[in-house]
């Protein structure tokens, strides 16, 4: 026989040693509390630390997977209906300077002939020609101004060119600086003198000497015949920049660069020794040309001139058919 007691120490009474004994239902039940708890340590303890956890924080772990639905099924839509948040409209100056950088340098260069050309002074004494600015290229024909009081802008070089008796035309641009000299004939103009100018600003061209020259001289003319004639061989990149003295466009040929080439090379009437194409001003071609701008890899040789020449008392400035010619100004802004 065996005393139970209380915790307290008092007794409980006597039992007996078969009521001692644990009963089947709560040996299986301690059994099992065993296995759950060898579970638990046989994993390091994680499965007893989330009980706790979920029962400490339960309500947050669900209100978070709540969000969380509601960010994947609800948000998109809402932006779809509401449309994205507005942007905040730049400053002046932040979209000035935004433009600024990406503009071209020829961009501003031309911006700048413009500037010039719209400062030109008056010549009372000898007027200049109406409705013109010599923008394009003069061959060899304006010479530049030196000594310690060359003009350093466009209106200079133009109060320069009024107050000389000896010149009629003058030029301007940041790389040549002042160039002067006499009259000359502009774009499609034949009466007067042979010096000429062009009427269109610098522009890039394709073209090709079919003829020994410059730095070729001496090499097999049959050969850089054959080879500036076949579009296996040809080189429409060799001048880049405007060349003179191959005539009037050859209306029937200014398709594209291999139509100019090709007619300048079937050319029966002559021989055909150099020809140029620009999407915009046609085919040219002829015996030879000179004068070739090239390229230098200067924007600036692609800009174009301030200019103008005085009008002269006996020219009608008129073209090969006795019309009156005028150049073609760009419209204004």
């Amino acid at each position: 026989m065996k005393r139970q007691e209380s915790s307290s120490g008092k007794s409980l009474g006597l039992t007996s040693s078969s009521d001692a004994k644990p009963s089947k239902a709560a040996a299986a039940a301690a059994a099992a509390a065993l296995d759950s708890n060898g579970k638990d340590k046989r994993h390091g303890g994680a499965l007893g630390r989330l009980r706790i956890w979920l029962g400490r924080n339960g309500r947050s772990a669900v209100a978070a997977l709540i969000l969380l639905v509601a960010s994947v099924y609800l948000i998109p839509p809402l932006t779809v209906l509401l449309g994205p948040p507005a942007r905040p409209a730049p400053d002046s100056a932040g979209s000035a300077g935004s433009a600024g950088l990406a503009g071209s340098a020829s961009a501003g260069l031309k911006g700048a002939a413009t500037a010039a050309a719209a400062a030109i002074p008056d010549c009372p004494s000898a007027p200049w020609k109406e409705d013109e600015d010599l923008r394009g290229k003069c061959p060899g024909d304006l010479k530049p101004v030196a000594g310690p009081d060359a003009p350093e802008t466009a209106a200079e070089c133009a109060s320069s060119c009024c107050d000389s008796a000896e010149c009629v035309t003058w030029q301007f641009r940041q790389d040549t600086g002042c160039i002067q000299g006499k009259d000359v004939r502009i774009g499609q103009e034949k009466d007067g003198v042979s010096a000429w100018c062009s009427d269109h600003p610098p522009q890039k061209w394709q073209g090709q000497f079919l003829k020994a020259h410059g730095k070729t001289k001496g090499w097999d003319e049959a050969a850089i015949r054959k080879g500036g004639c076949s579009t296996e061989t040809w080189d429409p990149r060799e001048e880049p920049g405007q060349c003179f003295g191959l005539g009037d466009v050859r209306e029937n040929a200014s398709g594209s660069a291999e139509e100019c080439m090709r007619a300048c090379c079937d050319e029966t009437r002559f021989v055909c020794g150099a020809w140029q194409w620009n999407a915009e001003l046609g085919c040219f071609y002829g015996k030879g040309m000179h004068g070739c701008q090239g390229d230098d890899g200067d924007p600036v040789k692609f800009e174009p001139f301030v200019g103008r020449r005085k009008r002269m008392a006996g020219r009608t400035y008129t073209d090969k058919h006795n019309r009156p010619w005028n150049m073609e100004m760009p419209a204004a802004g």
